[in-house]
């Protein structure tokens, strides 16, 4: 099961804002702190280049002349803003709502989105900026694109074009491998301190980017042994450059290696100041004071914008173990008036969640194979089904089979048998042309792809379910852990009245999180272990069937109060495994 996250109860304090105000106070922090690291890193490459242990004087001179160079800044200012408005797109990501596409036509037009070319170009600009940059500002023989050669012609440097297209491709290569497949917020189990966070998670950053650099680079390599001579020959036929000798050296791909991670671990560095401070905790006001403030019950089913919606649920299963103040605001009436609003909006809101939840994992463990097997069941049996013949003049149609004494009984017959074995023969010519045209239309479809672009994939509602479980999993424990203290401590019985909507809820959740044990794809000999989908599965059913215990283990004496059915009294003790479920 996946831990809950745990913190301080004094280390955020209530606030009364829009959700406006969070995304847009989150985002800030994020996106400037993404530009000055990217200032810090390059600071500290030209300090590390330039080092001379030996002579140290020298050093300090020649770092003082980098950081005084009007063309250093003008190269820092000009990769701060490209950083700010990649930050800026990059944040829309993590804030909206992620959608899922139901076919491979959709996912096709979603991965071609206007905002995915948007990002991808500006993760292929800056990775080929950032190698510009450090090359331009470090004295070397690769500052320069260009260089004088014989007869005072000027002539490409091509290790620094090689190192510039692999920042290019390093670019293209970080937004495909990495950031297009790998959106989701991951919630820490403990909440701390940035600085902390940070502090631990650099170095960790800095090992993959290390890992993570290597295959481009390889890549890159091949590509350019392949290629590099066409593209070098075109480069210089545009911009009227001759080529200068030179003798290759392996050190140019060391030099490579070294920038693609350093441009990986800028790009890891700010995803992870994202995760930082989007998925920082939030104390969410409980009395709704004027129409601008954003509710802790409204939050949690705010389901357009997810990072609210999670902070609100973390919020709810926070306040249900850390905060007895808080929690004493939803057992108390409304003055004057007398009514439960907190409490009532609230049980609306997780009651809401749940349902929805619900009926998404109805639908998405529904399989049209026992609706195929009906189908079939009815076509064999329609034909040997009685048929009656719809003529208001024949008094004597419902009684055919029996024997009329009449003297036009055999006359009529016959008229009617043949009339029905017409009708048969008709209904089944018409049936067996439309199951040629099905069947026709069925192999056309997967002869010619139809069904492979635009079938709906089975597993996309699945995935959508498990990437909002997390929800589930806090929203369940607070809810439990809310009705659990409130034998003691609602002295109102507030919550008494909503008790069997919360048990039977909790068990309705369960039983289709069951299901999902028998899809294919999630099962344990299927799945790896390390698999996002079977191991959300599994902290899910783990949470909601930890929240019924709790319930059972506070209320099981009192079942026998509550009107609940005898299904979920079942269920519940055969499931729960608690012997006052009964």
């Amino acid at each position: 099961m996946m831990q809950s996250p745990a913190i301080n109860p004094n280390l955020t304090s209530v606030q009364t804002f829009s959700y406006k105000d969070i995304l847009v106070k989150k985002l800030v922090r994020a996106v400037a702190c993404s530009v000055v690291s990217q200032i810090i890193i390059l600071l500290c490459y030209i300090i590390l280049a330039n080092i001379s242990i030996f002579h140290p004087i020298e050093w300090m001179t020649s770092i003082f002349h980098t950081f005084t160079y009007l063309s250093t800044w003008i190269f820092v200012i000009i990769f701060s803003f490209i950083i700010f408005a990649q930050c800026l797109i990059c944040g829309k990501d993590y804030v909206l709502m992620t959608s899922y596409s139901s076919t491979r036509f959709q996912q096709f037009f979603r991965v071609l989105s206007l905002h995915n070319f948007t990002l991808l170009l500006l993760h292929v600009v800056i990775g080929g900026a950032f190698v510009w940059q450090i090359l331009s500002i470090i004295d070397s023989s690769n500052h320069s694109l260009t260089t004088t050669c014989k007869l005072n012609r000027s002539c490409l440097v091509e290790d620094t074009f090689f190192l510039i297209l692999s920042g290019f491709w390093t670019g293209l290569y970080f937004f495909v491998k990495v950031y297009i497949s790998t959106k989701q917020l991951v919630f820490p189990v403990i909440q701390q301190r940035k600085f902390l966070q940070l502090r631990s998670k650099i170095s960790v950053l800095f090992k993959e980017s290390l890992t993570l650099s290597i295959w481009p680079t390889i890549y890159f390599a091949l590509f350019y042994y392949i290629w590099g001579t066409q593209l070098e020959n075109r480069f210089m036929f545009i911009v009227n450059l001759d080529r200068a000798s030179r003798e290759s050296s392996i050190l140019i791909y060391m030099y490579s290696w070294w920038f693609s991670t350093l441009y990986c671990f800028s790009m890891n560095l700010m995803r992870f100041f994202f995760y930082l401070f989007l998925t920082e905790t939030v104390q969410f006001p409980i009395v709704k004071e004027n129409e601008y403030i954003l509710t802790l019950q409204e939050g949690i089913v705010m389901n357009n914008l997810p990072i609210v919606q999670n902070l609100a649920c973390l919020d709810l299963f926070m306040l249900s173990q850390w905060s007895p103040l808080r929690k004493q605001l939803f057992f108390t009436l409304s003055q004057p008036g007398g009514h439960p609003h907190n409490w009532n909006n609230l049980i609306e809101s997780v009651v809401k969640l749940f349902t929805e939840y619900t009926d998404l994992l109805k639908k998405s463990t529904e399989t049209t194979l026992p609706q195929d097997k009906a189908m079939k069941q009815n076509d064999i049996i329609k034909p040997f089904a009685p048929i009656t013949l719809q003529s208001p003049t024949s008094p004597s149609v419902k009684y055919r089979n029996l024997r009329n004494m009449s003297c036009h009984s055999d006359y009529l017959n016959v008229v009617d048998v043949s009339h029905d074995v017409a009708t048969n023969t008709v209904e089944d010519f018409k049936r067996s042309i439309n199951g040629t045209i099905d069947k026709t239309t069925s192999f056309l479809k997967i002869f010619f792809g139809i069904n492979f672009l635009f079938g709906e994939l089975p597993q996309v509602n699945i995935q959508k379910c498990l990437g909002n479980g997390q929800l589930i999993i806090w929203a369940s424990q607070g809810i439990s852990e809310l009705a659990a203290a409130s034998l003691t401590e609602d002295k109102y019985g507030i919550v008494q009245k909503d008790l069997p909507l919360i048990i039977t809820t909790l068990v309705q959740l369960k039983q289709n999180l069951d299901k999902l044990n028998k899809v294919p794809s999630l099962s344990k000999k299927v799945a790896a272990l390390d698999d996002f989908n079977y191991k959300m599965k599994n902290a899910v059913a783990a949470a909601v069937k930890h929240s019924l215990f709790n319930m059972c283990l506070i209320f099981g004496d009192y079942f026998k109060d509550f009107p609940l059915s005898k299904d979920v009294l079942q269920y519940l003790h055969v499931n729960i495994m608690l012997k006052n479920c009964n």
